[in-house]
């Protein structure tokens, strides 16, 4: 989640700056200001270009983060001393896999559906050790495979009855 910040964080500081010296080349009419104008102008629109889309992934990671149904840790560090312990906490809580309503989060890879791209979850599994997401369209799907092991009978139930009741999608445990 953090890259993700960063990137649309720096994508619109260079678009603010170039922005602020495309205004100033006008102002100030610098010798050659007409050459520079241009190229200001258009490294201020390719910085915008890309701040839009990068805002847009970083809502919906938030989105999928403030309501998962399933935080899966993908990995576990264990620290031997205080300071160890500090760090093994930090990265416990930093590395996990959000499965929620409207997608998957891991890291900085977001998987969206239902965020008006025409996208929803079709198909939930829940095997002995993994978890199948199918979603897509109505004529093209996607299938996400995680690796995940089978909880107790009744994290299960719950587990089931969240998707259920917050996707419309019954999970088929296999």
């Amino acid at each position: 989640m953090r890259k993700l910040m960063l990137y649309a964080y720096c994508a619109l500081a260079a678009a603010i700056v170039f922005t602020v010296a495309f205004v100033v080349a006008l102002i100030l009419r610098p010798t050659y200001w007409i050459a520079y104008a241009p190229i200001i102008f258009a490294l201020a629109f390719t910085a915008a270009l890309y701040y839009f889309p990068a805002l847009k992934k970083l809502k919906s990671a938030k989105l999928i983060a403030e309501n998962p149904i399933i935080c899966i840790p993908v990995a576990v560090m264990e620290g031997q001393t205080e300071l160890d312990k500090e760090e093994a906490e930090r990265f416990n809580k930093n590395y996990r896999l959000f499965i929620s309503t409207f997608g998957i989060l891991l890291s900085s890879i977001v998987v969206a559906w239902g965020d008006g791209s025409g996208k929803k979850l079709k198909t939930v599994e829940i095997g002995h050790d993994y978890i199948i997401l199918i979603y897509g369209t109505k004529t093209q799907n996607e299938k996400v495979r995680l690796y995940y092991s089978k909880p107790g009978e009744d994290e299960l139930a719950g587990i089931i009855k969240k998707f259920h009741d917050e996707t419309g999608v019954v999970p088929v445990v296999a």
